[in-house]
C-alpha cells in the first residue's frame, strides 16, 4: 500500500487506523482482501464534508475499502 494513501486516510478525520484484512459485510468476512480502515465512530455521508468521505476504493490500481468502528482507543 502506498504510504501517501496511508498518509491521506490517516489524516480524515475520525480515522485511526489503516491496514489490511478481508472485506466484511454485515458482520460476514467475504474474504476478498481490502484496505481495512479504523474509525473511532461512523458517521452517516450527510454529517461528513465530501472532501472527509473515505473513497470505496483507492490507489492506482483500485483497492476496495472496508470501514470499521473501533471507537475511542486510550492508552492504560
Amino acid at each position: 500500500m502506498d504510504k501517501k494513501i496511508i498518509h491521506e486516510l490517516l489524516g480524515k478525520p475520525n480515522v485511526i487506523s489503516v491496514g489490511r484484512g478481508h472485506k466484511k459485510v454485515k458482520g460476514v468476512d467475504t474474504g476478498k482482501p481490502c484496505i481495512v480502515i479504523g474509525v473511532s465512530k461512523k458517521l452517516p455521508l450527510s454529517e461528513l464534508e465530501p472532501k472527509d468521505i473515505i473513497p470505496k476504493t483507492v490507489g492506482n490500481t483500485p483497492e476496495v475499502t472496508d470501514i470499521v468502528e473501533l471507537g475511542e482507543i486510550k492508552l492504560l
